[in-house]
């Protein structure tokens, strides 16, 4: 009697131990990227077992989440510049007139300086 080699594999899911081939081998499904996972399901009704559709669920989830913090976050920033440039415009507004009094100062400063240079 020949001596026949089984290949096995684990799911890259849930960690399974897949026989690959074999009178006895197991269902399973291989991606692009060299992924085995495991695929059980009886004829004619729903998988009882789908690790790949699991997987690709939880890929789809952290790809939605990851969306929305970074909107959250890109909101919060743009509301934070909203409240400094808000912070920026009222120390404007306060100081304007500080700075129209400084230039009326020296300006006041220059003329009566020039007078006393020269006293007509």
């Amino acid at each position: 009697m020949k001596k026949k080699t089984i290949y096995s594999h684990k799911c890259d899911w849930c960690n399974r131990e897949l026989i690959l081939n074999g009178s006895d081998s197991d269902s399973y499904v291989v991606t692009a990227e060299y992924k085995y996972f495991c695929f059980i399901q009886t004829r004619g009704k729903p998988a009882e077992r789908d690790c790949m559709a699991d997987y690709l669920n939880d890929i789809n989830e952290k790809i939605i989440k990851e969306a929305k913090d970074l909107e959250i976050k890109k909101r919060q920033k743009e509301e934070q510049e909203k409240l400094e440039k808000e912070k920026r415009n009222l120390e404007r507004t306060r100081v304007l007139p500080k700075l129209e009094a400084l230039k009326k100062e020296f300006k006041d400063r220059e003329f009566q300086r020039r007078l006393s240079k020269h006293p007509s």
